[in-house]
């Protein structure tokens, strides 16, 4: 079952939706509860204005009539107008009008109401004496509540509190809370992000260090996200540039060794010939040209290296028939396995297909293989080349009955002036670079090459190249 790779876009786009939610939500929250308080304290004034207007009614009424004669008609009236509900005591706390039960409706008001208590009654005064008492209840949620009583004088000029005051009282706590979510928004955005920022930073740090000079640097990965795969991505370049360098480094010191024998024989000889040690004979003249030959070959196979690693190397693509090139180099190295005793034989398979290749790269790669076996084959052995079909190309082995290669030592049969066997010097075991060399000429065509060998039996060198498209 594959596994769900939760990846950081998918982590930062949930991120922020969970942000954005939270945001909205509090907003929302915290509007919708201060919007509730603001309506509260507006529904508050306006009881204690409409309250107190109602006091003021009722004093004046009195004082204007001499008494509370016709109230009834006078506290409907009110109380319709104030949408209030208006009971009025006498002096001797007798109720004398009570909107609640006022007949002239059709029929009494059914409420859910508790009787007032006394607290809630306000006395009415005239002229310094006390004719009465009022108490003022208002509708909320089916049930009639009594609103406390007022203490001080409604002023001429003192209304209701306008709506207008809520728009602004809720648009000033919409902006505020707004901005404070925004805050917090961005407060859990550094939060969520800090992780990958660490991550980056620490990305960040290994490639300066890397940048410096320092190889060994390296970022510790977590997780499986896009960043975790760029910490892998980068650990794997500081692996393969460390890994350039420490060859880097061992190919100066191998071309440097490889370099000085040639040399020190060819100064050898030449002082030897000028201080008279040595006659200019047709011999010791020979023994200069061969290490000069021999100089002149491993610089061209370094520079061959360096023009195919840098993928410089120009190569003339164009189909050409395998048989012909194994033909070919087969009854060029024939005389030279005849000279040392061994048998040389090819072997091609019928209705080989044409494969896109550069034939004369081909032809040295392939020589380079079979120059290989003829080398480490002993007298009496056998070395075959053979080209057969594969799935979508061709393969070319060449098969030896040598001494074979020790299985420690297989994996670096291509790695630049290598040999299997320390003991070898360059005029028994090459250069060292031929593998390397034919290796970078099959890949640059797009081609595998392989190696498969048991010690004591033999070795099978070859490659795999893909058929040309039609």
């Amino acid at each position: 079952m594959p596994r769900f790779r939760f990846g950081l876009r998918a982590r930062l786009a949930l991120g922020f939706a969970v942000i954005l939610t939270l945001s909205m939500s509090a907003v929302a929250l915290f509007t919708g509860y201060a919007a509730n308080i603001e309506v509260e304290h507006l529904q508050h004034e306006q009881d204690r204005v409409r309250s107190q207007r109602i006091h003021t009614a009722l004093t004046d009424y009195y004082q204007s009539n001499g008494g509370w004669q016709g109230l009834g008609r006078f506290v409907f009236r009110t109380g319709f107008q104030s949408e209030r509900e208006i009971i009025v005591q006498d002096a001797s706390g007798k109720v004398i009008a009570d909107t609640r039960k006022w007949e002239g409706r059709g029929r009494a008001r059914e409420h859910h109401w508790r009787p007032i208590p006394p607290e809630y009654f306000t006395p009415i005064f005239a002229e310094g004496v006390q004719v009465g008492s009022v108490a003022v209840a208002t509708e909320r949620r089916g049930y009639l509540v009594p609103l406390p009583p007022g203490s001080v004088a409604i002023l001429p000029e003192e209304f209701e509190p306008p709506l207008d005051d809520f728009a602004e009282t809720v648009q000033r706590t919409l902006t505020v809370v707004g901005l404070g979510a925004g805050a917090a928004g961005v407060l859990l955005v550094l939060l969520f992000s800090r992780r990958v920022l660490r991550s980056i930073g620490n990305l960040t740090s290994a490639a300066r260090r890397l940048g410096d000079g320092d190889l060994s640097s390296r970022v510790p990965v977590q997780g499986s996200d896009e960043v975790a795969e760029l910490g892998h991505a980068f650990n794997n370049m500081a692996d393969a540039l460390e890994d350039s360098e420490r060859q880097r480094r061992a190919l100066v010191s191998d071309v440097a060794h490889e370099l000085r024998t040639p040399l020190a024989n060819i100064q050898g000889h030449i002082e030897a010939m000028q201080d008279g040690l040595m006659q200019p004979s047709p011999e010791n003249l020979d023994t200069v040209h061969q290490q000069t030959l021999h100089l002149n070959h491993l610089i061209s196979d370094l520079r061959l290296l360096a023009e195919t690693e840098a993928r410089e190397l120009s190569l003339s693509m164009e189909p050409t028939s395998v048989s012909e090139i194994v033909n070919e180099v087969v009854e060029s190295f024939r005389p030279r396995a005849e000279a040392v005793s061994v048998q040389l034989s090819g072997q091609i398979a019928d209705g080989l297909p044409i494969v896109g290749m550069d034939r004369l790269r081909i032809q040295q790669a392939l020589g380079n293989l079979l120059d290989n076996a003829i080398r480490h084959t002993p007298p009496g052995g056998v070395v075959t080349v053979a080209a057969g079909h594969l799935d979508d190309g061709i393969r070319v082995e060449v098969v030896d009955t040598g001494s074979g290669i020790p299985p420690d030592a297989l994996p670096h049969v291509f790695d630049r002036l290598y040999r299997a066997d320390p003991s070898r010097d360059r005029t028994t075991g090459g250069s060292g670079l031929g593998l390397t060399i034919t290796r970078q000429l099959v890949e640059a065509q797009g081609g595998t090459i392989w190696a498969e060998s048991e010690p004591g039996v033999g070795s099978r060198f070859g490659f795999d190249l893909p058929a040309a498209e039609h």
